[in-house]
């Protein structure tokens, strides 16, 4: 087994709007190094000074220097069949992805992390920075910051972990990440550009039609997952069938996996995703008007077709706002009705037992506009798809609004100005739940916006 032990430099900190300016290669067969390559690269963009001063490349340094596109041949043959390896290796190989695919190439081979075997291999080490680790270890380091310098240290800290690896670690690293085939009538290009992030995947039909949407926090692995296992039922194996194309969208988060999920499947109905149709609340408190005119409130099981004021998972927490409401505002019991699986006596009563209706209707009226007025408005700020972006999520009046992405440069001083035409949302009790669900859990991330007004200054809280 060969390995490619790899480093580069580059103009930022996330591969989708940066450029490579260093690429080392170290063609390692496990015992010593086979080939070595290194070079500038031209990133045809200007190089930011704070990393001019990490790494000491400059714009003049690269003027010279050939374009990606012009050692991309060389650095694919070096890459192409061999383990890739790096320190932080994510990094290094989505640049070098990003690269290859604008380039025309399809590329695709296993991966192994340095400093993730180094945590298994040598455990509790006080840092597992490569600085650090080769610091620790005894590994000298030439020309930090720089591909060839930081390539050779990774090589000797390899060499090092291979050494210690008396639990065949890094075999069965290996043997985890090894390639499943895929069904033959399967678009292969598409499975191979599929990134080990979280987000959302499609599968299409031999038309293009969306036929299945799934959520995954590695969306390769669990798009794999599909195709492996031993199920054979027909039902299984019609749906594998089906699928001839395989789209994603990554989403930073997996709440925003969870809502990308909901959105498209309400805009697509695949025929596959049955689960999450038939979600629904399972109670609700509700109002209506009687025969007598006396406005009803009533806790009962959810029925889309009743009017809700609002929807519960549990009937303890519709009952007790409906207490709530009955006391606060002095609304007659015998009006209003709880959710008991009992069947317990209810008396019966005289007409002249009732309050006023005009009275009692305005008791009501009052209550519901309460608790219209202490409905939920919220923005919950997250990561977002790269380290220069944010998610958010935008909760109005108990009903989740929008939600989508903005650059961390953005200067945001009213919620609105974030919201996108086409990140605005038809939510539903499901979707609503998963939002309520995770604030409950980081209710650090959430801001919480005045209830008359859109003008909330929350560019200074992000």
């Amino acid at each position: 087994m060969e390995y490619a032990i790899v480093d580069i430099e580059t103009t930022g900190s996330y591969a989708a709007g940066n450029k490579i300016t260093e690429i080392a290669v170290f063609i390692h067969n496990g015992k010593h190094i086979l080939e070595r390559y290194h070079t500038l690269i031209n990133p045809q963009l200007p190089i930011p000074l704070h990393i001019e001063a990490l790494t000491g490349i400059t714009n003049e340094m690269v003027t010279e220097a050939p374009s990606f596109d012009e050692v991309a041949a060389e650095i694919f043959r070096l890459l192409q069949k061999r383990v890739f390896v790096a320190h932080n290796v994510n990094f290094d190989y989505s640049f070098l992805a990003e690269e290859f695919k604008r380039c025309g190439y399809v590329w695709r081979v296993p991966k192994l992390c340095t400093v993730r075997l180094a945590r298994k291999i040598i455990p509790n080490q006080a840092s597992y920075s490569l600085g650090k680790l080769c610091q620790n270890l005894g590994i000298p380091i030439r020309d930090r910051h720089r591909a060839t310098g930081d390539a050779e240290a990774t090589v000797k800290l390899f060499e090092f972990l291979l050494q210690k690896d008396k639990e065949h670690i890094i075999e069965n690293t290996l043997k985890k990440t090894k390639e499943h085939r895929l069904p033959t009538h399967i678009n292969e290009e598409d499975f191979l550009k599929l990134p080990d992030t979280t987000g959302v995947y499609l599968f299409r039909n031999k038309s293009g039609k969306i036929i299945y949407v799934g959520k995954a926090v590695n969306i390769q692995k669990r798009v794999l997952s599909h195709f492996t296992g031993i199920n054979g039922s027909p039902r299984r194996q019609a749906f594998i069938n089906e699928i001839h194309h395989i789209d994603f969208l990554e989403t930073g988060t997996e709440l925003m996996s969870l809502l990308t999920e909901c959105k498209l499947i309400k805009q697509h109905w695949p025929e596959h995703n049955r689960a999450l149709k038939k979600y629904e609340p399972k109670f609700s408190l509700i109002h209506y008007t009687d025969q007598r005119n006396y406005i009803r409130l009533v806790v009962s099981p959810y029925d889309k077709h009743a009017k809700a004021i609002q929807h519960f998972e549990r009937p303890y927490e519709a009952n007790q706002l409906l207490l709530q409401l009955m006391n606060e505002f002095e609304i007659d019991h015998k009006l209003c009705f709880f959710y008991s699986v009992s069947n317990e006596f209810k008396p019966r009563y005289k007409a002249e037992d009732y309050p006023d209706v005009q009275s009692h209707n305005n008791k009501v009226e009052r209550a519901l506009e309460k608790v219209r007025e202490q409905a939920s408005s919220f923005i919950i700020i997250d990561q977002g798809r790269h380290l220069n972006e944010k998610s958010y999520i935008l909760f109005k009046n108990n009903t989740l609004y929008a939600f989508g992405y903005f650059d961390i440069e953005t200067q945001v001083s009213n919620y609105e100005d974030l919201v996108k035409a086409e990140e605005k949302c038809i939510s539903n009790y499901y979707m609503n739940a998963l939002v309520l669900q995770y604030i409950e859990r980081f209710p650090s991330k959430v801001i919480h916006l005045n209830k008359e007004s859109s003008d909330n200054p929350i560019y200074k809280q992000m």
